[in-house]
């Protein structure tokens, strides 16, 4: 994500909005409200409804009420006016994966990443893509050791890891049936995996009920 964001005030008038984009060659500029906390979003989509709609001439009445909101900005003079909210979040701990979902559920380019109430940044899809960028060295050791070694608590020995392309096989044998879905799950999460080869095996199988500890109705 980008951790060194522009942002407006509420008032910030619509021409200071058109110059900020152009002086730092950006498409979007959060909005903070008065308490501190990201009130929407200014997009190059907003600002445009002003070329849009008001040197056109009126529409249908059909179509004026399907375009009020658009007119509504077409109109506005500060960023509160133009602005599009509430401003869609992510927390900072997110995955990208959780990131791609929220953006692709609400049809937007971009996420504002926020701890809490406090922005902290702006992550947009050329972002996530980058991220498909590790080099499957360090996936592999992102695997091996937050993966293996610290969720697992598997021996390093008993599951082997490669990576190739982004895609990540694991092979090996663990203790119980119901880590081998859990280590796929979390390898899928890691930055930069792409896809997961499943290959593990299994010491004991514990997701059947042992005999005798069926359940049992009153």
């Amino acid at each position: 994500m980008t951790t060194d964001v522009i942002t407006v005030a509420e008032d910030t008038p619509y021409k200071t909005l058109v110059a900020l984009m152009a002086e730092h060659h950006i498409s979007a500029l959060p909005v903070i409200n008065r308490y501190g906390g990201v009130g929407g979003v200014v997009s190059e989509t907003d600002l445009l409804r002003k070329e849009e709609f008001q040197r056109s001439p009126s529409s249908p009445w059909a179509l004026r009420w399907w375009h009020r909101r658009a007119r509504a900005k077409a109109a506005g003079l500060r960023a509160r006016d133009v602005m599009t909210g509430p401003a869609v979040t992510i927390e900072q701990g997110s995955t990208i994966p959780e990131a791609a979902k929220l953006m692709a559920a609400r049809g937007i380019t971009r996420l504002i990443v926020t701890d809490g109430e406090v922005l902290t940044g702006i992550v947009t899809r050329s972002d996530l893509l980058t991220a498909f960028l590790v080099p499957d060295e360090r996936i592999l050791q992102r695997v091996r050791r937050d993966i293996v070694e610290h969720a697992l608590w598997e021996d390093p020995s008993g599951v082997e890891v490669t990576v190739d392309d982004g895609v990540v096989t694991l092979t090996g044998q663990l203790d119980h049936r119901s880590m081998v879905a859990i280590a796929e799950k979390l390898t899928r999460e890691v930055d930069g995996v792409v896809g997961v080869v499943n290959q593990l095996t299994w010491a004991f199988d514990d997701t059947v009920p042992a005999p005798g500890t069926g359940a049992r109705y009153a």
